[in-house]
């Protein structure tokens, strides 16, 4: 049987094999379609991205502009600053106004009066909150709606990721405000994802197909890794036997999944990461440490510095960093077409001092409170923190934009990006007020990509939509002909 042949028998998800067993998925080639399918449309991919923060009851932190129409240098607020420093802002468009329901029996895709732990799962997933297993998502989640219709053929059906390792607060684990993906098993019984917070795991889990069950299986990842002093060398005979038979494209196709190889590892390379699994707290490391202790908001005591060293901080500005470098190449290589990635827990308590210089954790100065800072430097530091999330997506949207797809195409004409905040500002049906950030009214979010045909580069309101029908448009807009839970409504303005 000629090497030519075998290709065309294998599975279309193919491997490069070398030293020590190493596997290292390969991009698409073209030698590996079918020749009548050789013009066929790339495959489409959908991102989902969660902040877990509310936007603010301030005018200034607010992250949507003051008037509708299309966004441009001169009205981009603070908060969305980096999508022009990306260059990506006719390439995004913000949809404001959105609101979940609230009630005290949740109504049809709402959730309970009490905010903390119940907007997030509803808004994931179009469902009403499940006040049986408080915390549990209620239903699918978009993620693996869309890999349902999207998956086929690729080795990871869905990147399941989060860049904060830990939720930081002293005496809780917020296992719950860490999740924000759920699918059907086997059983056809519903199960929470629990996303995996390491970026070494996560890139062994790309490149060999190994996902560690437990601390043990983490650890073993992080061995594994020292060992091989790189994934391509391990492989580069392999690729270089093969790289003789492609055509001019595909060679240009490997070498640039080689380069972007190269560059993660380094990455990596200079990481420290924790042992064992990182909803696990480790111990403080000393200096600069790879993850920081937990913090207590309520201050005192030995926790009296809380914002004033790196405590409650484990560089989730470099880890994000990679993870999205890792989604993107999953996406340029067809190693996966749908992602969900959690930047920070819902009820954030990151500290922010080593991040952006402030005194204070994302969930308390969403609440206005930076040390005892002035209105006007509360107000400036809720845009900065939604700045940081909005930057880490303008990232991604930006290397899609820029990288080709098999046809010639940007990536991104084939992807459809959804970034979403755990609440907005409004009534507070819990503790009164009509300016609270406990509120899932005036929330919003960040949509990219030019699948069929996003409306981009606009503000544009759509007061009283769910989240949810914003990610069913997303969805339709790559194909996926089915809606959220109890959701089944799209904000129609966003398709142009």
């Amino acid at each position: 049987m000629s090497r030519t042949r075998s290709f065309s028998q294998t599975n279309r998800r193919r491997f490069l094999r070398g030293a020590l067993g190493t596997a290292m998925a390969l991009p698409f080639l073209e030698v590996f379609a079918p020749k009548k399918a050789s013009a066929a449309t790339p495959p489409k991919k959908y991102a989902f991205m969660f902040g877990g923060m509310s936007i603010g009851s301030n005018s200034t932190g607010k992250i949507a502009p003051a008037n509708a129409g299309a966004l441009d240098a001169s009205n981009l607020t603070p908060a969305l600053a980096p999508l022009g420093e990306a260059g990506v802002t006719q390439e995004v468009t913000i949809v404001s106004g959105l609101e979940i329901p609230t009630g005290s029996t949740p109504p049809v895709a709402g959730r309970p009066p009490s905010f903390h732990s119940t907007s997030h799962q509803v808004l994931a997933t179009g469902r009403r909150f499940d006040v049986e297993n408080w915390g549990a998502l209620p239903g699918v989640s978009s993620d693996w709606v869309a890999a349902a219709t999207l998956s086929a053929g690729t080795s990871q059906p869905v990147l399941v990721y989060r860049s904060q390792p830990s939720f930081y607060r002293v005496g809780s684990q917020g296992t719950t405000d860490g999740i924000i993906s759920a699918r059907l098993n086997g059983s056809g019984n519903l199960e929470q994802v629990p996303p995996i917070t390491s970026p070494r795991v996560a890139y062994e889990a790309m490149f060999s197909g190994f996902v560690p069950p437990d601390n043990a299986g983490a650890d073993q990842a992080k061995r594994l890794l020292a060992l091989r002093t790189s994934v391509v060398d391990l492989v580069a005979t392999d690729a270089s036997e093969l790289s003789k038979r492609l055509g001019k494209a595909d060679q240009i196709r490997m070498q640039r999944h080689f380069d972007e190889l190269r560059a993660l590892e380094t990455r990596l390379d200079a990481m420290e990461l924790p042992t064992g699994t990182a909803c696990s707290m480790p111990a403080h490391p000393g200096d600069d440490p790879p993850i920081g202790d937990a913090i207590d908001p309520s201050g005192g005591g030995e926790y009296a510095d809380n914002y004033t060293n790196a405590n409650g901080y484990s560089n989730e500005d470099l880890r994000a960093s990679v993870m999205t470098d890792l989604i993107h190449m999953a996406f340029a290589c067809d190693i996966s077409r749908v992602s969900s990635f959690m930047l920070t827990h819902a009820q954030c308590f990151m500290n922010m001092y080593t991040l952006l210089g402030l005194p204070s954790d994302l969930h308390e100065i969403s609440h206005g409170s930076i040390g005892g800072g002035t209105q006007a430097e509360t107000q400036a530091a809720l845009g900065q923190c939604a700045a940081w999330h909005v930057k880490h997506f303008a990232r991604l949207v930006q290397k899609l934009r820029d990288t080709e797809d098999t046809d010639g195409s940007p990536l991104l004409d084939n992807t459809g990006l959804v970034l979403a905040f755990e609440g907005g500002w409004g009534y507070d049906p819990a503790g009164g007020g009509d300016s609270s950030p406990h509120s899932t009214e005036n929330m919003v979010m960040l949509v990219s990509g030019r699948a069929g045909g996003l409306n981009l580069g606009q503000h544009l309101p759509a007061a009283g939509a769910h989240p949810s029908a914003v990610l069913n448009t997303v969805l339709r807009a790559v194909g996926v002909d089915a809606t959220l839970g109890e959701v089944s409504g799209t904000v129609d303005s966003l398709v142009g």
